[in-house]
């Protein structure tokens, strides 16, 4: 799995899609955070566990990958005055560090290895003690998947770029927020696949507002030259060691765009989470949807059995594009903060009894340590 950083192909272009399928909220964090109590292991809070046991503030994922299913006919039915401006967005991604401490001094990781594409890469979760020698290896992985429905609000060309912007659709066709544990190296970013099962470890599900912010999203892409929609550039620009694209000469607009998300928890696995959050904030950060694929490969198939390849057309993202497909394909990555005392406007709007999660950045994108 891998870590981070860079990126910076930027190309607003894309901005209108990324942002146009995540929808963001306002671009600030949530106010608050909090800390939870939470096992990798699963093995509850006993005693015995005391070594397992981890004050965790945030969890961070790495490079995932998110599908707008109707995202561009949206976009292009909002221009055209007719037809449905709403679209599905799936997502998914794995849990890539643990901003945590212990009461013993040890430390949680995960492990970055990044075997080549297709085969899965294995996202170990070990725990070491304060000296840094390991201690225990789970020998599983925690994968996030989730889907909401989502509209598009408005489309501006101006200033030599495309802007959309987004908000939470108000009629749910499906809505959801999970996190789940596997055995490592089920979850496969190049095929898509192993993001589907796994032990449920929390869920919860996509809310329109709370905690200060409402669901809105922008996304901006140029509207000339290169990465504009008539001017793309390769979809697939992962480069490793070893890797065959199975893309070809897949297209695509670049840009990028940020989201930010309030998720109402609904339950959480009691052997790894102590205290359930009761909203969990996804916020998806400038440069955190992106395209093109620099960081990871662009998945083939998502958990809900959608497959990408085929549906993107000429043109990823191509608005006004002849021959461009209905959906949409970013990059991914984020962060999630802890919240477990709601404000009260978040309890207004959500009847839920425990937790509050909040994501922040679940798509700022990161740099892979290629090997």
């Amino acid at each position: 799995m891998t870590r981070i950083r860079e990126w910076a192909k930027g190309r607003i272009a894309l901005a209108v899609i990324a942002t146009a399928v995540l929808g963001a909220a306002a671009l600030a964090p949530p106010a608050q955070a909090d800390t939870v109590l939470f096992n990798p292991t699963g093995g509850g809070f006993g005693g015995a566990q005391a070594p397992n046991i981890f004050s965790v503030s945030s969890f961070a994922y790495d490079n995932g990958n998110a599908l707008a299913v109707g995202g561009l006919t949206a976009l292009n039915n909002f221009l055209a005055g007719s037809g449905p401006t709403t679209f599905q967005v799936l997502f998914q991604s794995a849990l890539g560090a643990v901003n945590a401490t212990n009461t013993l001094g040890n430390t949680v990781s995960i492990n970055p290895d990044l075997p080549v594409p297709p085969v899965a890469a294995r996202g170990d979760i070990t725990i070491n003690n304060s000296g840094g020698t390991q201690i225990l290896n789970t020998l599983t992985e925690i994968v996030l998947r989730g889907q909401f429905t989502e509209q598009v609000t408005g489309v501006s060309i101006g200033g030599g770029f495309i802007t959309a912007t987004f908000a939470l659709a108000p009629v749910q066709t499906a809505n959801s927020l999970t996190l789940a544990v596997q055995p490592s190296g089920t979850a496969n970013e190049s095929t898509g696949t192993g993001f589907s099962g796994g032990t449920t470890i929390l869920t919860g599900t996509i809310i329109g507002g709370g905690f200060g912010s409402t669901f809105t999203s922008s996304f901006t892409v140029p509207a000339t030259g290169t990465g504009s929609p008539t001017s793309p550039v390769n979809f697939d620009q992962y480069s490793q060691t070893g890797y065959v694209s199975p893309w070809g000469t897949q297209q695509s607009v670049s840009g990028t765009g940020s989201t930010n998300l309030q998720v109402a928890v609904s339950s959480v696995l009691g052997t790894y989470f102590q205290t359930s959050p009761v909203i969990l904030g996804l916020s998806f950060n400038p440069i955190s949807e992106s395209v093109p694929f620099g960081q990871e490969p662009p998945a083939t198939s998502f958990w809900t059995g959608v497959g990408s390849l085929g549906t993107l057309g000429t043109v990823n993202g191509g608005l006004g594009v002849a021959g461009a497909g209905p959906n949409i394909q970013f990059q991914t990555t984020g962060t999630n903060n802890f919240i477990t005392v709601p404000e009260p406007s978040t309890m207004a709007m959500a009847p839920i009894s425990m937790g509050f999660v909040s994501l922040a950045g679940l798509w700022v994108r990161r740099r892979r340590n290629v090997r």
